[in-house]
Order: C-alpha cells, then structure tokens, then sequence
C-alpha cells in the first residue's frame, strides 16, 4: 500500500515518488490521446475557461484534457489512481486540477520557484488545503536532469513563508538549489502544496510530458467536481463544477 510506505517521506520531504505505477506503453497511449486533444473540444465539454496555453512551443499546456479523451479519462480513474488517492486523502475527494504538460524537446519554458497554494483560492479551499491536498504527476516520458525534470526543495513545505514570484513562468536560481527528481516513464510523482520547486527549460533533445492531477479531501474545499464520494469514484467530470 502506498501510504504505509510513503506517508513518513511525504510528511518529511514534502516529495515522494511512487516507481512503476503505469506501463511504459499505457505512457505512450497518454501521449497520444493528449496530442490528439483539441481546444475546441475541451469547450465544447462545457470546460468555462482557456483551454490551453501556448508559451514558447507548438504546444504547452491544456487544462482538463480528460474532458475531451475517453483514454485520458480513464487513466484519471484508473484503479491504481482511484487506490494511491484514498490511501493518502479517505473515501470523499475533490479533484481540482486535471493537465497534460508537453514540454516538448528544446522549448523554453520554464517555472519560477513557487508553491502550488498561489493556485489554491482561499475563497475555494480552506487552511487545511496545506495537508488534505495531494498533487500528482505521471511521467508520461522518461524524466532526466537536462529535458526539464521539476527542482523540489525538500523540506521546504515546512517553511513558515514563501514569496509569490513575479514572473511564474520565468526561472531564476536566486540562492536556492534543490533535487532534480528523475523518473521512468510510468513513475507518479506526489507532492505537498506547500513545496517550494521549480523548472528549467529543456534544452535536451527528449521531450518530457507528464500528465498531473490533483486532489483535495471534500471537507476542504467548496466548488471542485467530486473524485470520490463515499469510496466510490465519480466517473465523469462535472465542468459547471470548476470554479
């Protein structure tokens, strides 16, 4: 079970990596299914706002592509998902973010240093958000140190306070270094809201999509469409949920 095993690191790092959660081929079946995801699909699921967002590459970033993916759906409530979500938050879950990062070979983008609660309104979630929130990737390819891998400060989800950057999608070093976490395609990378990490471009020849969902127990936040209602997994998302 994940939680016996992982809980302790999370609750001391603030970051855990769970190896070989998916199969390399159901990663490349991610990957086609996020490829083939349109803009105009996604709104026409009834999804209230931009659909996708495009930085430096052909693609960057879609909100909600399960939407508009039957696949995509389906490995959002796949039973290894449905299992690591409960053992880490209960029986009655929210999801509130669901995103395919591309971040194709060579692009530019990148993430300042910041903490997933500039994400979390405070009209939306309470300030039990910090512990009854679960942040989640798929390595949807194989994660390296030069294509883009996400820079965690471990322990730094115990800090009493972090700026806001300026510029989130403008990376600067400043005096802060942390681990570069690598992973197999299938890997699921977890995390605590309140970690301090971010992203350099990739300037390797691999492109590095990873495939996030995050969660939040029901108790702690209002609008989100359910995950999880007494144990059992809500199937479809509810768009005129999402705040």
């Amino acid at each position: 079970m994940y939680r016996s095993t992982k809980l302790n690191d999370l609750q001391e790092k603030g970051i855990v990596k769970i190896p070989s959660v998916f199969t390399p081929e159901e990663c490349d079946a991610i990957k086609n299914a996020a490829y083939a995801v349109t803009d105009k699909q996604i709104r026409a699921s009834g999804y209230p706002h931009v659909a996708s967002e495009q930085a430096y590459n052909t693609k960057s970033l879609i909100f909600f592509p399960a939407l508009a993916s039957d696949y995509l759906n389906a490995i959002r409530i796949d039973p290894r998902m449905v299992l690591l979500v409960k053992e880490f938050l209960g029986q009655n879950v929210r999801q509130i973010n669901n995103q395919v990062y591309f971040r194709e070979a060579g692009d530019r983008d990148t993430f300042a240093w910041h903490r997933d609660t500039i994400f979390r309104e405070s009209s939306q979630f309470t300030d039990a958000v910090e512990t009854d929130y679960l942040q989640t990737i798929i390595a949807v390819d194989d994660i390296t140190e030069n294509n883009g891998a996400v820079e965690f400060i471990e322990g730094s989800h115990l800090w009493p306070e972090f700026d806001r950057p300026k510029q989130l999608r403008h990376f600067q070093r400043g005096d802060l270094s942390g681990t570069k976490y690598t992973a197999n395609k299938g890997d699921v990378l977890i995390w605590s809201v309140k970690i301090v990490h971010g992203s350099e471009a990739n300037v390797s020849d691999s492109p590095r999509m990873t495939y996030m969902n995050g969660f939040c127990k029901s108790d702690s936040v209002k609008d989100y469409p359910d995950y999880l209602s007494d144990g059992n997994v809500v199937a479809e998302i509810d768009p005129t949920r999402i705040p």
